[in-house]
């Protein structure tokens, strides 16, 4: 989004999937607690902690056997700090007034049962990008994408398809 904001020209469309802008973003019971608490549960550093990030961001997250869940936990773990980071930079740095008013063509969506981002969320943005969508994913978590790609690649073509013919 501020990459589009700071260059307009270079951006076509914005396809914004569960996207966090900071103030708007932190009405959701996780991240309430995230702040409140210092405690970043968000944030693997195990693979205990990797499945209970996958059972915060999905609404039915998959059976992984325990091999290849140790497997897909070791990316995450070792990127811990660099997570942090980057969580922090989020909380730190609402985009917000950066993107108030941005004409970029945008296609918002969020799953209805993120426990992560507040859906309302969905609701400022669209109010902040007057040349937006927001498609709202049935039985999908903070990863709408994983959980119902066959839905979210359909309705990313509608969102493209009329740009494509122009």
């Amino acid at each position: 989004m501020l990459y589009a904001a700071l260059y307009p020209t270079e951006v076509n469309s914005l396809w914004l999937l569960n996207p966090a802008v900071a103030r708007s973003s932190f009405k959701s019971d996780v991240l309430k607690v995230i702040t409140e608490s210092g405690h970043n549960s968000l944030i693997a550093r195990n693979v205990k902690e990797f499945q209970e990030v996958m059972a915060l961001g999905m609404s039915k997250p998959p059976f992984i056997p325990k091999p290849m869940l140790e497997v897909l936990a070791q990316e995450r773990i070792q990127n811990a700090a660099l997570e942090e980071r980057i969580f922090q930079k989020i909380i730190d740095h609402s985009v917000e007034d950066q993107i108030r008013g941005m004409e970029t063509s945008t296609l918002i969506v969020f799953g209805n049962q993120d426990r992560i981002i507040s859906i309302e969320t969905a609701d400022v943005l669209r109010k902040l990008l007057p040349n937006s969508k927001v498609v709202v994913v049935q039985n999908a978590g903070h990863v709408p994408m994983f959980e119902q790609p066959r839905q979210c690649a359909i309705d990313y073509v509608f969102f493209r398809e009329p740009m494509l013919e122009g």
